[in-house]
Parts: structure tokens; C-alpha cells; sequence
């Protein structure tokens, strides 16, 4: 399958947004028909969506599949009035949702599963989406499934819509070949967007390599890398994991909370739009 799309990053009028629309959806459609060796896209659903509206809190957390003691009280204390969470390596079994008090949309993207626990990637959101995709990449080495979130939220008084991507990076490759592919796989559905979009997660990005692909993708899009002082995000070889790329807002506050209920920490972030 080859679709070609021409990526708009301006302030969209309202005849661009409607044919975008069209775009983006017809994409859906095909991608939600599509498999290859590398990617295969489960299932694409659309929806009457509820609008959001104002600043934008949001966490972005791989959580370990909550095996550990005590992740309930982490995440009711980062998440307890959050309008997106992003979590990373969520365990249904957990019934994440239930710890927070407000009740909450789920998009659920399956990646590693076994007999007893069936974890992936989990959006959360305070509004419901218009439009929920997930989409699967394999790690070569393990043959184990890494899973995609892709939701869409419409927004109050705009005639654009917030993209979401909640992402858990390949991880055990020697090259960056299989993670070029699973960012490949966004790449025509970030072009055909108009409007803000939020790329979050557990990128693995353990080396100065997967870092710069990461880096010339987002930046390809108009995505920029969210700052975090102090930064104390999880690290592996000197290089951070966890991420949050935006394009179309700006972060008002941002902050990395230390916890120790998963070997990765909790990224807190405030942002407003453009």
C-alpha cells in the first residue's frame, strides 16, 4: 500500500480541516485493511466525540504492567484531575481506570499477552475520543507484539482536532531499522492532520542512533521535544526513554515525578493550544 500526503502545518481554513477530515479517514479505512510482515493494524474506530476544551493536563507513565506495590496511590496522585494519560505497558487486569476518580474514555492497544495478563498501550481521556486506531509492530528478536494508541479528540470552538499517539517503541534491535518502520507506519497519518497533535511515550531511545531517528521524525512533522528541568526521566546508557513531542501547543509546566512503583517515572505536563 502507497498513499502519498502532503503534510499542512499552518492554521488550517475551514474547506482545508473538511477535506483533511475526509483524508485522515479514508487513511483509517485503509490502514485498518492493511497487514505487512512488520505492521498490522487491528482495528480503526470513529465516534461522536465530546469536545475538549481550555489547558490540557496529561501524564505520559510506562507502568510496569502495575506489578508493583503501591501504583494505585502513584497514579491517583499524578492522574487524579488529568484530561489525557498515555500509560505504557498497562495490564487490563489492573483495571487502571477504576484508581482514578473521575471516570475516564479508554482506547486500549494490545501488545504483550499471556496466559494470565494481557498488557499494551492505554489512553485515557476525559473527553471521548472521535476516533480510536491501534496499531501493532513486532520486536524481531522476542517475536513479541509493541502496540500503538492513535485517538483523535475534537476541540471546543476550533474547526481542527487534537492527534494523540501513545507509542511503545521496539526495543531490542541492533539497528534502528524495525523502529524506522513502526514510526513509518504514523508517518501518513501525522502528515494528513491538521491541527495539534501529542506524540507520547516509552520510545526506548537508549542510544544517541534511535535518538536522532526519533528526533528527525518528529522534527519532519513539526513536532517538538517537551523540556523537563530537573529531568529525571528513566535512563539507559546516559539516554532517556520516556518522551513528549507536541506540535500546535506549548507546555505551560512540566515535570518528571520520582517514583518507585515502575523502573520508569511518571512525565506530568501542562499545555495549552496555539
Amino acid at each position: 500500500m502507497h498513499m502519498n500526503f502532503r503534510a499542512h502545518i499552518d492554521k488550517p481554513n475551514s474547506h482545508r480541516m473538511h477535506a483533511s477530515g475526509q483524508v485522515l479517514l479514508t487513511l483509517l479505512a485503509a490502514l485498518c485493511l492493511a497487514t505487512t510482515a512488520a505492521q498490522a493494524t487491528e482495528q480503526c474506530t470513529s465516534s461522536t466525540g465530546e469536545p475538549l476544551s481550555g489547558q490540557l493536563d496529561i501524564v505520559s507513565w510506562n507502568i510496569q504492567k502495575a506489578s508493583n506495590e503501591g501504583w494505585e496511590q502513584d497514579l491517583a496522585a499524578v492522574a487524579s484531575e488529568i484530561d489525557l494519560a498515555f500509560i505504557q505497558e498497562a495490564s487490563v487486569q489492573a483495571h487502571i481506570p477504576e484508581v482514578l476518580a473521575s471516570p475516564l474514555h479508554q482506547a486500549f492497544a494490545q501488545g504483550y499477552t499471556t496466559a494470565e495478563q494481557e498488557t499494551g498501550v492505554m489512553t485515557l481521556s476525559s473527553r471521548a475520543p472521535s476516533l480510536r486506531c491501534r496499531l501493532t509492530s513486532m520486536e524481531p528478536w522476542l517475536g513479541t507484539p509493541k502496540a500503538t494508541s492513535v485517538t483523535r479528540y475534537d476541540l471546543a470552538e476550533r474547526e481542527d482536532s487534537l492527534l494523540a499517539i501513545n507509542l511503545h517503541a521496539v526495543n531490542f534491535t541492533l539497528g534502528t531499522a524495525d523502529l524506522r518502520s513502526q514510526l513509518r507506519a504514523l508517518a501518513e497519518l501525522l502528515a494528513a492532520h491538521v491541527g495539534p497533535i501529542i506524540l507520547a511515550g516509552d520510545l526506548n531511545t537508549w542510544s544517541d542512533e534511535r535518538q536522532l531517528l526519533v528526533d528527525r521524525f518528529t522534527t519532519g512533522f513539526g513536532l517538538a521535544p517537551v523540556a523537563f528541568e530537573p529531568d529525571l526521566r528513566t535512563t539507559v546508557f546516559g539516554r532517556a526513554l520516556d518522551h513528549i513531542y507536541i506540535r500546535g501547543m506549548h507546555a505551560q509546566s512540566a515535570s518528571v515525578i520520582k517514583v518507585d512503583t515502575s523502573d520508569h517515572n511518571p512525565l506530568l505536563v501542562r499545555l495549552s493550544l496555539n
